[in-house]
């Protein structure tokens, strides 16, 4: 509780570090650019406080997405505010997105094959979220610097808004229980216990995703993931574990590990837990 309230304050100082950038280093003509004018400016401004940050949530996701399809990975999950496309039984099928937990947005590609499994792949796929971010900060920007319309507020709070993001995933090193990209990138390319089980989780998530099943996951590699210190990690192989004794019928040590996993449920936000259907 603590840690998301420490990650909330800072993410609402972020925001307000970026608003008061704008504001002290911006000339007058160009705040007036973004004030309403007149009735049709008025009528654009309260639309665009909605579609400017979901454009700017749409196309961190995007980066995330397009460099995992480039990097020879298949679509798995793509969603933004109530607009989803996921992967269903090899067909790609668009959806209307009712699950709360996505709605800022969560892009997911996968190898397609066991082999294809590569953590310097996920690693890329990590930073092209933030990468895109920016790039679409500085178009924005430009935009709203050289042209004069009455989309003004829609590339203003664009601008602002992929910025915002852009410091979000890159400053701190958790949102919420998780590890923000930065970390992750970080963490997959650091020597030590971090990278090995970082890199120990991803090739377990791959391998389930991909075969659809936890029943031939190789159960030894959680025991790597336990020697990291970080809680979220130490969740991630109880759960792996957990799958792996239920889908192989091994009951006995199915009920000793749902009981080591529930240990951590005050721990893990309830939309994961109730993603999860661990109960």
């Amino acid at each position: 509780m603590r840690k998301n309230l420490i990650s909330g304050l800072l993410g609402a100082l972020l925001s307000v570090g970026v608003f008061a950038f704008a504001y002290f280093f911006l000339d007058q003509t160009h705040i007036d650019k973004f004030l309403l004018g007149n009735k049709i400016e008025a009528i654009i401004y309260f639309p665009m406080l909605i579609i400017a940050p979901l454009s700017a949530l749409f196309m961190h996701e995007l980066g995330h997405l397009l460099t995992g399809l480039a990097l020879g990975q298949k679509l798995k999950l793509f969603v933004v505010a109530f607009f989803g496309i996921k992967d269903e039984d090899g067909r790609t099928k668009v959806f209307f997105n009712k699950n709360l937990s996505y709605f800022g947005g969560i892009a997911a590609t996968v190898p397609k094959t066991e082999k294809d499994i590569n953590p310097n792949s996920f690693s890329k796929i990590l930073l092209a979220g933030p990468l895109f971010s920016f790039v679409y900060f500085i178009v924005c920007l430009l935009v709203f610097f050289q042209f004069d319309s009455y989309l003004n507020s829609f590339f203003a709070i664009a601008a602002l808004t992929s910025f915002g993001l852009f410091l979000a995933t890159t400053l701190p090193e958790k949102s919420g229980i998780m590890f923000t990209d930065r970390k992750r990138f970080q963490r997959l390319n650091s020597k030590g216990i971090a990278q090995e089980s970082e890199t120990a989780m991803y090739e377990l998530l791959s391998k389930s995703i991909i075969d659809n099943s936890f029943k031939n996951i190789d159960i030894q590699k959680t025991a790597i993931m336990d020697k990291d210190n970080n809680l979220t990690t130490k969740f991630w192989a109880a759960y792996l574990r957990f799958m792996y004794f239920r889908e192989n019928g091994l009951t006995e040590q199915e009920i000793e590990a749902l009981q080591k996993l529930t240990t951590f449920k005050s721990e893990i936000p309830k939309s994961i837990w109730n993603t999860l259907k661990i109960d």
